[in-house]
């Protein structure tokens, strides 16, 4: 006979006196481990929304104006640009001012600008359910500009007299029928306030009357005002970026979506360490407590177990681990609890708008590596904590222990 079959028979023998123990330990385990698995699952989410997001895996590209020996964005650079290794694709903008006449809300003057997927507005309202890319003459405004709300302007036809350069302080205008096929959330300005995006054709018809060419030889000469360079992945970002730069143009990453978490969120992350720290106090606490109370009820059990022969090593060795196996106990019950707490947890942060997205798992608990290492964790906290109350019982002689036998 072994001291751990000994301490097991011991703690089947005191399950009701260990039972507060177990049940303390369980539930702050099983909190501790749902506010940890939900966390761990909103930034994994979040980790894969954002990582290989195509806003996360794009880079800016401007115009170099201010250097003459460097080439203008033109068809030709976007070529090159889209010859770099581990380059998904590259996406051009240009954007020219768009003077709309006869505008019945009063925003007369938006910029037009050219849609790119890779930095797609959000659209609050459209004629369609899949409104890019945009047909010839059809343009998407903002929902509002300088306090104007532009909700009823969303399959209206309006004329843009956009400016036509003809020499030296003399100008025209070209005059264009477009329909506002779609509304977007004014507050995206990636592209700057008042902006407008129409299709392609016109934005560049538009900027080529102004410039006062035809639009072959705009886009050979001129181009465009920004180009996005996709990358296949956000591992080659880097690369990518320096090659573009060794190019000699002014180049950044872009990271439009947000990294963190919701503050929902955060805050569920900051619990579990809290918990983490809350559930090894319970646990010693509880132990040395539970293991004091136990050695001096126990003490004729102790005087016999050393009148035959048990030195005070073995007798501390017992108490310790029947500690142990509460322990142990405690952490297999507070990983079964955690199943259902988390799931409850998980739907009721599922019908929070902005922390949805972020809890998709019915039952979120963290990894096999982290579930083992705290129940290992709670046993040895739990198993420290019996230790100096253990040592105390095993001190006592067997003729003090049996002294009220």
């Amino acid at each position: 006979m072994n001291l751990l079959q000994v301490a097991w028979w011991n703690v089947r023998a005191l399950r009701r006196r260990l039972f507060g123990l177990v049940a303390m330990v369980a539930v702050a385990g099983a909190v501790c481990l749902s506010a940890i698995g939900i966390a761990s699952a909103a930034q994994g989410s979040t980790t894969r929304q954002v990582g290989e997001s195509t806003a996360n895996r794009s880079i800016t590209v401007d115009s170099p104006a201010d250097r003459p020996d460097t080439a203008q964005l033109t068809e030709a650079t976007e070529k090159r640009l889209a010859g770099i290794p581990h380059v998904q694709s590259v996406q051009h903008r240009l954007q020219v001012s768009m003077p709309v006449r006869d505008n019945p809300e009063g925003a007369d003057l938006l910029y037009a600008t050219t849609y790119r997927a890779a930095l797609a507005p959000p659209v609050v309202k459209s004629v369609r359910d899949k409104l890019f890319p945009l047909h010839r003459g059809e343009v998407v405004f903002p929902a509002s500009t300088h306090g104007v709300d532009l909700s009823s302007m969303v399959g209206r036809t309006v004329t843009v007299d956009a400016h036509r350069y003809v020499r030296p302080g003399v100008g025209g205008t070209v005059s264009t029928r477009v329909k506002v096929v779609g509304l977007y959330d004014p507050s995206w300005q990636l592209d700057g306030p008042d902006t407008a995006y129409a299709d392609d054709g016109s934005v560049v018809a538009w900027a080529a009357a102004a410039a006062g060419r035809t639009t072959a030889d705009y886009l050979r000469t001129s181009g465009w005002n920004q180009l996005t360079v996709v990358a296949d992945s956000s591992a080659h970002v880097p690369q990518v970026l320096a090659a573009v730069q060794r190019m000699d143009y002014p180049a950044v990453t872009l990271q439009q979506q947000l990294q963190a978490l919701p503050g929902v969120l955060t805050l569920v992350r900051l619990t579990g360490r809290v918990l983490l720290g809350v559930l090894a106090v319970l646990a010693f606490a509880g132990a040395v407590t539970v293991t004091g109370a136990l050695g001096r009820q126990r003490a004729q059990e102790v005087g016999i177990l050393k009148a035959v022969g048990f030195r005070g090593r073995s007798v501390t060795a017992m108490l310790v681990a029947e500690m142990a196996i509460a322990g142990a106990v405690a952490a297999v019950a507070g990983a079964v609890l955690a199943v259902g707490v988390s799931g409850a947890a998980a739907a009721g942060l599922r019908r929070i708008g902005d922390v949805a997205p972020y809890v998709q798992d019915a039952v979120p608990l963290p990894g096999a590596p982290t579930l083992i290492a705290l129940s290992v964790a709670t046993v040895l906290v739990v198993a420290a904590g019996a230790v100096l109350p253990a040592r105390r019982a095993a001190r006592m002689s067997p003729t003090e222990a049996m002294k009220d036998w």
